[in-house]
C-alpha cells in the first residue's frame, strides 16, 4: 500500500496540486534524513517544533526546504494551509478517544491516523474532548496524544512516555505541555 501511494507521486508538483495533502507534523526525536533533504521545522506557539507532511494516505512525504522554495511558498502558508487540512480531516476521521486507569490516575488517550500529537495545535479542537479541567499533555508519538491530570506525578508522566515512545521510531521532540482548560501552552507557564 505505502509503494503504491508513491506511485505517480511528484513533490515537486506546483503548490495547487500539493497544498490539499500539506499536514503538519511535529518534529521528530530522530531525522535519518541527509541534509539537503532535511524536513523543515518552524517554531509554533506555544513553542513547538513542526514540520510538515504531504500526506499519501498510508504515508506521507516530508516537505524540506528546496520544496517549499520550488513551490514559492511562505512559511505562514504552508502553517495556515497545513492546519486547515488537518482541522478538515479530523472533522472527516475524528480522534479515537479512551480514557484508561494507570496507577490510580485516569489517564486520556487521543489518536488518529498519524495526527493525534498534532491536535496541540488545535486547541479549539481539544476543547470538546477534554473540557475545562487543566491538564499535563504529552505527545510522545505521532499518533497519541496523552491528557493527564494537573499534578500527575512526573515519575508517571516520565513512565508513560517511556512505555510508548521507547524504540519507536517516531518518537517526538515534544516537551511536555498544559492544557489550561481553554489552550494550550508551556507547562512552565502558570
Amino acid at each position: 500500500r505505502i509503494c503504491a501511494a508513491f506511485e505517480g507521486f511528484d513533490p515537486r508538483a506546483p503548490w495547487s496540486d500539493i497544498a490539499p495533502r500539506v499536514v503538519p507534523v511535529l518534529k521528530r526525536v530522530h531525522h535519518p534524513y541527509p541534509a539537503d533533504m532535511a524536513p523543515i521545522h518552524i517554531r509554533v506557539p506555544p513553542g513547538i517544533w513542526t514540520g510538515f507532511g504531504i500526506d499519501l494516505g498510508p504515508a506521507f512525504s516530508h516537505v524540506s526546504q528546496k520544496l517549499l522554495d520550488g513551490w514559492g511558498v511562505d512559511h505562514a502558508t504552508l502553517l495556515g494551509t497545513a492546519l486547515t487540512n488537518l482541522t478538515d480531516l479530523v472533522r472527516r476521521e475524528g480522534p479515537i478517544v479512551d480514557t484508561v486507569p494507570v496507577e490510580g490516575v485516569q489517564v486520556t488517550a487521543i489518536q488518529g491516523q498519524g495526527w493525534g500529537s498534532s491536535l496541540i495545535l488545535l486547541p479549539e479542537l481539544l476543547r470538546p474532548i477534554l473540557g475545562p479541567t487543566p491538564r499535563v499533555l504529552l505527545a510522545p508519538v505521532r499518533n497519541t496524544l496523552l491528557a493527564l491530570p494537573d499534578g500527575v506525578e512526573d515519575g508517571l508522566a516520565i513512565d508513560l512516555w517511556q512505555a510508548i515512545a521507547q524504540g519507536a521510531h517516531d518518537e517526538l521532540d515534544v516537551d511536555p505541555l498544559r492544557w489550561t482548560g481553554s489552550t494550550v501552552a508551556l507547562l512552565t507557564d502558570g
